[in-house]
């Protein structure tokens, strides 16, 4: 899981939430309290979580009647059951509601620290798994799609070529008419046009998605490729009133060049189209350790309007796009290009605030010591 992992506290003991808060937050949480079930329920709902300390007895309602509707809020995270009143009946009843454990009070803070990390390991198996049933449905997807393809782009491409061909010679017909019949009629030219490159557009699309091509591994530096992508987005974000800023240290990617600016150009492109004028669009990198061995962070942020909280889980399916002229793929690519990286890409969004979308891939070789540039749209 990406980011800090996120807590709910369902208690109406303000103190004991208020402890459980401190306890929580200092070792890396995100904690956020409710104190009846209504409220657990809407939060998570809202917000959802990744684990769940949730008491037997509040106000409003039984804490493990609670259950069934919190995993259907948070199908992928893990729910305590707290009490101070232990029967075999409500035992029972938090096991069977899908609970991962069920703690009495009074409590040692050690093993509830241990109780939460085990419940977190539970929920990254269940999101490990499944991200490789999605992993897997797509691949059967693809394939399918990949077979279409092959005779959609014959059968599409040689008609839409032929199409833009004769409106490029109407359109030199036209510009040779005399006013005030030559531009209402350029204008519908160009409507039909820009209507059919995107149709071209949506084509390329699939067929780079169904038959992805095969990608070079070679050693890419991170500066230089996002600072070819900066400085060619630069104009758009100072005609649309964005700024652009570059944060990018010395560092060397392993991939394909090409790919990787595609994903990056694409990311860019979204969060500029998502900014409104005044805001701003950060570019950032960092390197990361770990057991996988040294890899490289990327984050494009946008000071723009957000993605809904319902869209979030769709917005790398293929052909869905919250954009009224989308066609739905460009964020699809980017998930399969990164993946093909043996990378991973992921999305933080605030409605109304804006958007974060992170890409980690495997770096060729430790980062150099030289210092980042600063803010900017060329580092």
């Amino acid at each position: 899981m990406s980011g800090a992992p996120r807590l709910l506290i369902v208690d109406d003991n303000r103190d004991l939430a208020e402890d459980l808060d401190h306890i929580f937050a200092a070792r890396g949480f995100s904690v956020r309290h409710a104190f009846s079930a209504q409220e657990g329920l809407s939060e998570a709902r809202r917000e959802g979580f990744e684990l769940a300390f949730v008491d037997v007895n509040l106000p409003d309602a039984d804490g493990t009647g609670l259950l069934p509707a919190l995993r259907e809020a948070a199908p992928l995270g893990e729910v305590v059951v707290i009490t101070g009143h232990a029967t075999v009946d409500s035992a029972v009843t938090a096991v069977r509601g899908g609970a991962f454990h069920y703690v009495v009070k009074p409590f040692k803070v050690e093993d509830l620290i241990t109780t939460a990390e085990g419940a977190l390991r539970q929920a990254q198996l269940r999101r490990d798994r499944a991200e490789l049933a999605r992993r897997a449905t797509e691949a059967e997807a693809l394939a399918h799609m990949g077979t279409l393809a092959a005779g959609l782009a014959h059968e599409v491409r040689n008609p839409l070529n032929a199409a833009l061909l004769q409106l490029h010679l109407l359109g030199r017909g036209i510009d040779r008419l005399g006013e005030p019949g030559r531009t209402p009629l350029r204008n519908r030219v160009d409507i039909v046009t820009a209507e059919l490159r995107r149709l071209e557009r949506l084509l390329s699309d699939f067929l780079e998605l169904a038959r992805p091509r095969p990608l070079a591994r070679e050693p890419v530096p991170l500066r230089a490729l996002l600072g070819d992508v900066l400085r060619f987005h630069e104009p758009a974000a100072s005609e649309r009133g964005v700024r652009l800023v570059g944060r990018v240290g010395d560092c060397v990617v392993l991939g394909d060049r090409e790919r990787l600016k595609q994903v990056f150009h694409n990311l860019v492109v979204n969060a500029l189209e998502a900014s409104a004028e005044g805001g701003l669009v950060t570019v950032a990198s960092d390197t990361l350790g770990g057991s996988q061995g040294p890899r490289v962070q990327v984050t494009i942020a946008d000071t723009g309007r957000g993605i809904p909280r319902e869209a979030l889980e769709k917005v790398f399916e293929p052909f869905f796009t919250t954009k009224e002229a989308g066609t739905g793929l460009g964020l699809a690519i980017v998930r399969q290009l990164v993946e093909r990286h043996r990378g991973r890409v992921s999305i933080d969004s605030v409605e109304g605030t804006g958007t974060t979308i992170t890409v980690v891939v495997p770096a060729a070789d430790a980062p150099t010591t030289t210092p980042p540039p600063g803010p900017g749209p060329t580092p």
